[in-house]
Parts: C-alpha cells; sequence; structure tokens
C-alpha cells in the first residue's frame, strides 16, 4: 500500500479469500505462468514482472508521470493514493492482475488485466496498456498487451475486450496487430477531468484455449 504523505482515507476492504503464508499477492492460477521473461525491445532489454503490493509508491509515482488521458479506462485512478491503494486490493481479490515493465528497478510501463466481477461477465476481462512516454515507439506497448493476452488466457479469459478514444492512434494499431477487432464507438462516451468529451471505441479479441496467446499477434505485426 501506498504510505505517508497524506495518505487518504482507506475504501472499505471487501472479504479476501485466504491465502497461505508466503503466496504471491498477484493471482496467477488456472495455469497462467508463475514467471514473465526479459524481453529486448527497441532501446534495451526490459524486465516484466507482477506487481506486488510493494510497488504501490512507484506505481503511484508512474501513474502520475503519464498523460491523465492515457488512465482514463482504468477502473480506478491511480493517480491518487487512494485508488493506487484500491488497485492493490484487486490484485489481492484476484479480480486484476498487473504486469509492470522495469528498467533499472524503474517502471516504464504496465498492462493490466482486469475480471468483471459480475458473474455472467466473469469470462470477459479489460487489457490496458500504459507506456511512460519516453519509451513510447520502441514495441514495449505491444509485448505488454501479448503477455497480457496469455494471462488473461491462464485466468480462464474467453474474451478480452480493450478501449481508447479515437485519438489514440498507436494504441489502435497494437491492438489491431494482436487481432482485437473494432466494435462500436460511442459518441460522447468518457469526459475527461476537465469535461471535455470524447468518443469511444471498443474493440474485443477472442481466446481460443489452443491458439497459443499473443503469438499470431505478434507476427501480424512483423
Amino acid at each position: 500500500m501506498v504510505t505517508g504523505g497524506g495518505r487518504a482515507p482507506a475504501r472499505p476492504h471487501r472479504e479476501r479469500s485466504p491465502r497461505q503464508p508466503g503466496e504471491r499477492g498477484v493471482q496467477v492460477t488456472g495455469g497462467a505462468p508463475g514467471g514473465l521473461p526479459r524481453i529486448s525491445v527497441d532501446g534495451g532489454d526490459v524486465e516484466l514482472r507482477y506487481m506486488e503490493p510493494g510497488d504501490a509508491d512507484a506505481v503511484l509515482a508512474f501513474a502520475r508521470s503519464v498523460p491523465k488521458h492515457d488512465l482514463m479506462f482504468l477502473q480506478t485512478d491511480i493517480t491518487t493514493v487512494e485508488g493506487v491503494n484500491g488497485w492493490v486490493d484487486d490484485v489481492l481479490l484476484g479480480l486484476a492482475a498487473v504486469i509492470l515493465a522495469t528498467r533499472a528497478g524503474e517502471i516504464i510501463g504496465f498492462g493490466a488485466v482486469a475480471r468483471h466481477e459480475a458473474i455472467w461477465m466473469r469470462h470477459i476481462a479489460d487489457l490496458h496498456v500504459v507506456v511512460g512516454t519516453s519509451w513510447r515507439g520502441h514495441g514495449l506497448g505491444h509485448r505488454l498487451a501479448s503477455e497480457g493476452l496469455t494471462l488473461a488466457r491462464g485466468l480462464g479469459v474467453r474474451r478480452a475486450t480493450t478501449q481508447m478514444t479515437l485519438d489514440q492512434i498507436a494504441a489502435m494499431r497494437t491492438f489491431r496487430a494482436l487481432a482485437f477487432v473494432p466494435v462500436a464507438v460511442l459518441h460522447d462516451q468518457v469526459s475527461d477531468t476537465n469535461g471535455e468529451t470524447y468518443d469511444l471505441l471498443l474493440m474485443h479479441r477472442d481466446l481460443d484455449p489452443g491458439d497459443g496467446g499473443g503469438d499470431e499477434g505478434d507476427a501480424a505485426a512483423s
């Protein structure tokens, strides 16, 4: 959890399922990989790992370093202390899993897979990717999205969805390369902190348990 510096009041905690001593906070069960690779992108090697509660302060700093517009589609505002603490709660509850991209110990991006709490939508997860401004255009977003798809499949997800505003051209290209297809455009569907509204593009991809994750998406982008 984030501590110090004017900590916001903790939100009410939902009941957590019991965990064994030493168990990782991020719940990657049901066949999802327990470890993540060190990858090479344009600009150097990057370590991928799952977010844990001890990363909260670093996540908060990263979130505050990127345009807030890029964080609009997360279910919580992780530019606030309370929001990051809530995100950690979701990870501990198994409602979300977050892949961090780090270099020299610094967070430079993340991919988040968020499960729906409603029972009738538990087969669906939202996939969101955010990359630090100095690392955009190096292929990191594509790799994070691909790893997110692999993780989603391991968690038993059968459909991955993502959403973005129509000005996020690079994000559209990334997800199209990973076989996501446009579903709908909703006009004036989202608004920023200044009250300005944006059209929202919805995309999705069905996940066949045997289709190998994001691999064919990597081929399509090459």
